[in-house]
């Protein structure tokens, strides 16, 4: 048994923390982006997702089972598919948007700063790429911010997302390390309807 697998979310947990205390602050150095510290938290080193959404709609089956992704990024249909209220794409303007209570959250990939109109949200253009025509968001940021023990990492920045982002119908995520293996599930439960 790999001792160190079992260890890694605490040994990764700490080292997060002293990380985003020990280094300095100003001009010097900035701090890692709330995507970098996302992956510090614990995602270092994995290799493939397993992909459980639980909650809504799903049936206690297909949250079992889960789907495998080897990228941090992945579809948003697939993540928000059915759960909220519209997935659209825009061509001229180059955006996904995913709205849901009456607000939206847009993945911008035109390449060009946007702003957001009442009762919208630009996510950062790290959080989201287009590859083979398909709209994918990270899920490792997503997971960090909506995490349901999130409060632990003491960040600012993440508790801020994750009330800019709470009307996407997502109550929590969690994240456990695959044993034996460099793969992690994430456990994504929406709100149910």
């Amino acid at each position: 048994m790999n001792v160190s697998r079992i260890k890694k979310p605490f040994l990764v947990a700490i080292a997060s923390a002293l990380l985003l205390t020990v280094l300095p602050h100003g001009s010097a150095h900035a701090e890692p982006s709330l995507r970098t510290r996302a992956e510090i938290a614990y995602f270092t080193d994995i290799d493939g997702i397993w992909l459980h959404r639980l909650g809504g709609d799903f049936t206690p089956e297909a949250a079992q089972t889960g789907t495998f992704y080897d990228s941090r990024y992945i579809p948003v249909k697939d993540l928000f598919g059915g759960q909220v209220e519209a997935i659209r794409w825009n061509s001229a303007a180059k955006t996904v948007s995913i709205a849901n209570e009456g607000r939206t959250a847009i993945l911008n990939f035109s390449g060009k700063k946007i702003a957001a109109k009442e009762n919208e949200i630009v996510l950062p253009a790290t959080w989201s790429k287009m590859e083979d025509g398909k709209a994918l968001i990270d899920l490792y940021t997503l997971t960090y911010v909506l995490d349901r023990y999130g409060d632990a990492f003491d960040d600012a920045e993440r508790a801020d997302w994750g009330e800019k982002l709470d009307f996407l119908g997502i109550q929590y995520a969690e994240t456990l390390p695959v044993i034996r293996s460099s793969d992690v599930q994430i456990y994504v439960t929406f709100e149910d309807k």
